[in-house]
């Protein structure tokens, strides 16, 4: 399991942990603080950021060794996100009585794009999204939320999936989780900086993917799919397999092939990938 799980999950998936939702930890005045001012504060300073880093990275890469630690220290307190499968969403949103589709902010900083991929979730009935300000993206269309049953919030998730898009869990000030959210590596925040500059600010699954030799016919179809670069192909066996250190477990592969020859399996008990999160 990944180190939230030990810390925040009282056994088990820490996004399971019922309490993580809790509407009283927005008592929290640093909490409030940062969901009234996420969009402008977290998302847009943040692309700033990152963007500054990926140039400045370039011209001198030694640059990253220097941050990387304190910046996945400090993203771990304040937040931090893992990768899951569409199952585990599904699973999150069994529990959760309110769910919400709320514009990418990632999207919107990077490209001035408003696109309503992510989702605002909560334990209790008085979400916690309501706090947040939408004028950010400078339409007041984005000020009425899209309340969502939970088996349409579940088959969009899976929609956004066969898309090609990520779905990870953040917090709001660790512990507290308040969302979902569904990107890829050229927009999401939190992409760029794990996959693309090395410094972490999300875990991976606790799933890993597998291909089923006898099933994979080599037709690649998933190599591109994959944003993590964790699929290669041998043209001496003429059949696809997992790099389990690039593997995030999102499972988004799954859907590329048409022999349904790739699986999820448990990272824990991966010879490899166990240690890798």
């Amino acid at each position: 399991m990944c180190e939230f799980c030990t810390k925040h999950g009282e056994g088990k998936e820490w996004y399971l942990n019922v309490q993580n939702y809790s509407k009283e930890l927005l008592h929290d005045p640093r909490r409030l603080h940062m969901i009234r001012n996420f969009y402008r504060e977290m998302v847009d300073q943040g692309n700033n950021t990152i963007t500054r880093i990926e140039k400045l990275s370039q011209r001198n890469p030694r640059l990253l060794d220097k941050i990387k630690d304190t910046y996945t220290a400090e993203m771990k307190s304040v937040h931090f996100g893992q990768v899951l499968p569409w199952e585990d969403v599904a699973r999150i949103l069994s529990f959760c009585n309110t769910a919400v589709r709320l514009p990418c902010g990632c999207r919107w900083a990077f490209s001035k794009q408003e696109k309503r991929v992510c989702f605002g979730i909560s334990y209790g009935t008085d979400g916690w999204y309501h706090d947040l300000d939408t004028d950010y993206f400078g339409s007041p269309d984005v000020s009425h939320f899209d309340y969502l049953e939970k088996e349409e919030a579940v088959e969009l998730i899976k929609d956004l999936g066969r898309q090609g898009m990520v779905h990870s869990v953040w917090t709001f000030q660790t512990p507290f989780i308040g969302a979902i959210c569904n990107c890829d590596l050229k927009s999401c925040l939190a992409m760029r900086s794990t996959v693309g500059l090395g410094m972490p600010a999300m875990f991976r699954a606790e799933k890993i993917a597998a291909i089923d030799s006898e099933k994979c016919t080599g037709c690649q179809e998933c190599i591109p799919r994959c944003q993590f670069n964790a699929i290669g192909y041998s043209g001496e066996t003429n059949y696809s397999s997992i790099i389990p250190e690039n593997c995030f477990g999102c499972g988004v592969c799954r859907n590329a092939c048409p022999e349904d020859a790739i699986h999820l399996t448990e990272r824990s008990t991966h010879p490899s990938a166990s240690a890798i999160w």
